[in-house]
C-alpha cells in the first residue's frame, strides 16, 4: 500500500493547525481567571445596584412624605372650614340680634311720634 498524500496549495500545514489549536486552548484556559477589568466591572455593577436601591428608597420616602403632607393639608383645610362655618354662624346670630334691636328701636320711635302727634 502506498501513501499518496496530496498537499493542497495555500492550505495550512498540520503543525500550524496543531500550534493554533494549542494556542486557542491556552487562551480559553486563561479566560477562567478574573482579571482587573472583570473585577472593576463587577464593582461598578455592584455600585450601580446599591445606588439603584438607594434611589428606590428615597423615592419611597418622598412618596410617603408627600402622602403625609397631603393628609396634614387636608386636615388643616377641614379645620379652617369648620372655623369659617362657626364664624359665619356667630356673625349671623349677631346680625339677627342687631336687626331685632333695630326693630325695637324703630317701634319705640314710632310710638313716640304717635304720642307727639296726638292732640
Amino acid at each position: 500500500m502506498t501513501n499518496h498524500s496530496v498537499a493542497i496549495r495555500g492550505a495550512p500545514s498540520p503543525r500550524f493547525c496543531a500550534a493554533l489549536l494549542l494556542l486557542a486552548i491556552a487562551a480559553l484556559a486563561g479566560c477562567s481567571q478574573e482579571g482587573p477589568a472583570e473585577r472593576a466591572g463587577k464593582k461598578i455593577d455592584q455600585a450601580m445596584h446599591e445606588a439603584g436601591k438607594k434611589v428606590d428608597a428615597a423615592a419611597a420616602a418622598t412618596s410617603s412624605a408627600a402622602t403625609s403632607a397631603g393628609a396634614k393639608v387636608e386636615a388643616a383645610v377641614q379645620k379652617a372650614g369648620e372655623k369659617v362655618e362657626a364664624g359665619a354662624r356667630k356673625a349671623g346670630e349677631a346680625v339677627g340680634k342687631a336687626a331685632e334691636a333695630t326693630g325695637k328701636a324703630v317701634e319705640k320711635a314710632g310710638e313716640k311720634v304717635q304720642q307727639a302727634v296726638k292732640p
